[in-house]
């Protein structure tokens, strides 16, 4: 993981190594800053604290947050009690995504023959960093759409072929599913052969199952979740419109 040069910002949730424990404090070394922080005993917990030492030990990684800086701001004011679970979760996530991708970098710089170029790696490094934020959002996007054209002249062309080859062989894309209910309700004799006519999908992406009366099981795999939100929706009004012309009402809900 490298180290950033700034610092971090307010709100910022980040990882850190505790480094001392005091009766009221806690101090700890920044992952990915070039920087110490520190935690008061009144922001360790949501419940009063009677020995400090039970909460952490010196060399545990704490998932914490950034708070507004206190004097000079040379030392990081933290909190732990003010992390959300799905925070520390989406941390730790990426954490663990960021050190597969330092390790897939690796290879293609071994692949590249470029170990001892350090300017080159730097350029490789700083250009997908510079555009997808991440290593890993890198190696992924690569993988899933291909490398980008305007990336691979920022690179290099050899780079950027060996850079798509690795990256699809090191990350296979997730298939993702979005899911919902569709409560359909008819008032006419024809309402069945209606259902039938609208539930007829021509779409090997979309499944629709039957759970009870009224209620049907409607669910998209793919790649994308901005993709597969437009097509459900679209999937879901044309349902919908085929249901009311038969005087018939359908509802969708995300589940």
């Amino acid at each position: 993981m490298q180290t950033k040069t700034n610092k971090p910002k307010i709100g910022e949730i980040i990882i850190a190594e505790v480094i001392s424990i005091n009766p009221n404090s806690i101090y700890v070394k920044l992952d990915e800053y070039n920087m110490n922080g520190m935690i008061h005993v009144t922001e360790l917990s949501t419940s009063w604290v009677k020995d400090i030492r039970k909460v952490a030990k010196k060399g545990q990684k704490l998932v914490l947050k950034v708070l507004p800086a206190r004097g000079d701001g040379r030392i990081a004011s933290l909190s732990l009690k003010r992390v959300k679970p799905s925070q520390k979760r989406e941390k730790l996530e990426f954490i663990k995504n960021e050190k597969r991708a330092t390790k897939i970098l690796d290879f293609i710089v071994e692949k590249l023959e470029l170990k001892d170029n350090k300017d080159d790696i730097k350029k490789i490094t700083d250009t997908l960093i510079e555009y997808y934020e991440s290593l890993y959002n890198a190696f992924s996007s690569i993988s899933s759409e291909g490398m980008d054209k305007d990336l691979a002249k920022e690179l290099n062309k050899d780079w950027a072929k060996e850079i798509e080859t690795i990256a699809k062989e090191k990350i296979k894309p997730k298939i993702l599913t979005i899911r919902g209910n569709l409560t359909i309700k008819m008032t006419t004799q024809n309402g069945l052969k209606t259902i039938k006519e609208a539930l007829n999908i021509n779409n090997s992406k979309i499944k629709i199952s039957y759970i009870s009366a009224p209620k049907y099981m409607i669910e998209i795999e793919g790649k994308n979740y901005a993709d597969m939100e437009n097509e459900l929706a679209k999937t879901v009004e044309d349902i919908t419109t085929t249901i009311k012309s038969g005087k018939g009402t359908c509802q969708f809900a995300k589940v």
